[in-house]
């Protein structure tokens, strides 16, 4: 249940677009507060509260980065999480996978916040960055190889769900049993006390449910 909440916290914080954005530009580089309120066109203030939000729910940290300019210290944020999220929804399947994992530590360059569009020099990294620009699309060349696979794994387990939704329903009268059978055959990894907690029922009534149909498919062997 830990997982479903952490789910439910991330899908709240990262719901806003706003701060979509700013993690955006984060795994991009770091960034000052003033240099989000430009590149989004919103005030430091509201910028400050949607990065205490991120913040907060350990999404990104700050540390203070001495001036360039011999002022004060200043804020740069920086990521700190990376997860996948996955949603899988149809007929007789809603299935989320969540898996999130802590960054190592990065040594992250020196940034600045010049804004200077119309005059810069552009070192000698022509061959890298094409390079790693190649090797992203064969990444993502793999990746969509792997979606498309997953796309025909995900319509099989939806066709052998619906298949399961007619037997449940056309033949098991009560609705606690009919939950609990589904999530048996949706959800094979989990434990009996697992489907109890998912459902919020006593561990019992799904042992004996179980049980019965263990006992029905040996009599038919």
């Amino acid at each position: 249940m830990s997982e479903l909440k952490d789910l439910d916290m991330l899908l709240s914080v990262i719901e806003n677009p706003t701060r979509r954005r700013i993690l955006e530009a984060l795994v991009r580089e770091p960034h000052y507060p003033l240099q989000l309120s430009r590149e989004l066109g919103m005030s430091q203030q509201a910028i400050m509260k949607h990065l205490k939000v991120l913040e907060d729910y350990s999404l990104v940290r700050c540390f203070p980065e001495e001036s360039d300019q011999g002022g004060p210290s200043r804020k740069i944020y920086v990521p700190t999480t990376k997860f996948t999220i996955i949603v899988d929804f149809g007929p007789g399947l809603f299935d989320t996978t969540f898996v999130k994992l802590a960054m190592e530590a990065m040594q992250w360059p020196r940034i600045t916040t010049r804004q200077d569009a119309t005059s810069f020099e552009l070192p000698d990294i022509g061959e890298r960055i094409l390079s790693i620009r190649e090797g992203v699309a064969g990444i993502e060349a793999e990746l969509e190889a792997l979606q498309k696979k997953r796309e025909k794994l995900i319509e099989r387990k939806e066709e052998a769900l619906e298949e399961a939704v007619k037997v449940i329903e056309g033949s098991v009268e009560n609705y606690q049993a009919r939950r609990i059978i589904f999530e048996f055959v949706q959800s094979p990894e989990l434990s009996v006390q697992g489907i109890a907690e998912e459902l919020g029922v006593r561990d019992k009534m799904v042992e004996d449910t179980i049980r019965r149909l263990k006992s029905q498919r040996e009599r038919s062997s």
